[in-house]
């Protein structure tokens, strides 16, 4: 028991290093970003009347898990799985099937589509992600902002960590996984099914607007043998 105990204690402490965060479809949590970050978001998580006040906007999907929607404030909207408030951010109302392939690709094998792209470079956008079944190669990686991914379907395993101190946490319908910015990650799904998740991009990253600096222009990477 006291074995159990420091491991669930170390997967904590890297899980909280690294800056990801999971809750099971049951709970009924609000999560807000942290002081430190660019953006404020908030996820409701579980079942929540939300009161979304005007400049705002909320992004949830209905109870049958067929539809996305987005809605402006001032509003009020029911959501049973998960939705998140994104502040300052003003678009107009849409909804979007949840249903339908995927047309564009990603790395490794995965593929996606676009549930809500952004209007303008940066916005705020939701992306439907399918990993197929067998997976083990999705490199890690990390992102510059927040993601919010809620597991549609299937079943897989979130990877979180750097080599030699990473840790792993079963993905199934309806858990939601909350990466901080520049939390290095990847998804795997060693289970025989393909997994789907739809994650929530607080800002919408493109490589014009992030690569383009001194720092990154001025760095060359080298071979070092071997």
């Amino acid at each position: 028991m006291t074995e159990l105990k420091e491991q669930i204690s170390e997967t904590k402490r890297i899980q909280e290093l690294y800056g990801v965060n999971y809750f099971n479809s049951e709970e009924q949590i609000i999560f807000e970003a942290s002081d430190d970050q660019s953006y404020f978001f908030k996820s409701y998580i579980g079942s929540h009347e939300i009161l979304v006040d005007r400049g705002d906007c909320v992004y949830f999907i209905d109870e049958a898990k067929k539809t996305a929607y987005l809605k402006r404030g001032p509003c009020q909207v029911k959501s049973e799985h998960c939705a998140t408030v994104i502040r300052g951010f003003m678009p107009a109302d849409r909804s979007c099937s949840l249903e339908g392939r995927t047309v564009l690709p990603y790395v490794n094998g995965c593929s996606t589509k676009q549930i809500f792209e952004p209007p303008r470079a940066g916005d705020p956008t939701l992306q439907y992600l399918y990993i197929p079944a067998h997976s083990s190669e999705q490199a890690h990686h990390i992102h510059s902002t927040v993601r919010v991914v809620y597991v549609l379907s299937g079943k897989g395993v979130s990877v979180v960590g750097m080599e030699g101190k990473s840790v792993s946490e079963e993905l199934t319908p309806g858990k939601v996984c909350i990466l901080n910015p520049m939390c290095p990650h990847h998804f795997e799904t060693p289970f025989g099914e393909p997994l789907i998740v739809v994650p929530l991009h607080v800002f919408s990253s493109v490589p014009s607007l992030e690569t383009n600096h001194p720092m990154f222009n001025g760095t060359y990477l080298m071979n070092q043998g071997g």
